[in-house]
């Protein structure tokens, strides 16, 4: 997507397995992290589609339509929260294997992160991100 800059709210579209791609969602601009050495990082989130009869994290719930890519409700898969080098996921989105996407809106943007805190299955060192 030309114009797509690694920043908060950006999304990339990332390779999950035989599941096909999850939307991923960057969190903060990308800065250094204490314990993470010097280099420049963001912490990405993944949606999934809620499916029925498995049970799923309701922290945070997207409605289909809260995004372009988003067709049936979602959550935010806050236990597999991660942290990646910007210059890496650059890197991957310009060759191709990660794809860039439309970012998602200062609204929810902001419930995301506020579900980053609240939800039960963030691990303990992502709670310690101040962003």
């Amino acid at each position: 997507m030309q114009g797509w800059q690694l920043c908060a709210g950006a999304t990339l579209l990332m390779p999950s397995g035989n599941q096909g791609n999850h939307l991923h969602v960057a969190l903060n601009d990308p800065c250094p992290f204490e314990n993470y050495g010097s280099h420049a990082s963001v912490i990405l989130v993944n949606l999934s589609s809620i499916r029925d009869g498995l049970p799923y994290d309701t922290t945070c719930v997207l409605a289909a339509g809260a995004h372009p890519f988003i067709k049936r409700d979602s959550f935010v898969f806050y236990r597999n929260a991660r942290i990646e080098q910007a210059s890496h996921v650059v890197k991957l989105v310009e060759r191709g294997v990660f794809s860039a996407h439309q970012p998602v809106s200062a609204e929810v943007l902001q419930v995301v992160k506020a579900g980053l805190y609240q939800s039960p299955f963030t691990k303990r060192e992502f709670k310690q991100f101040r962003f």
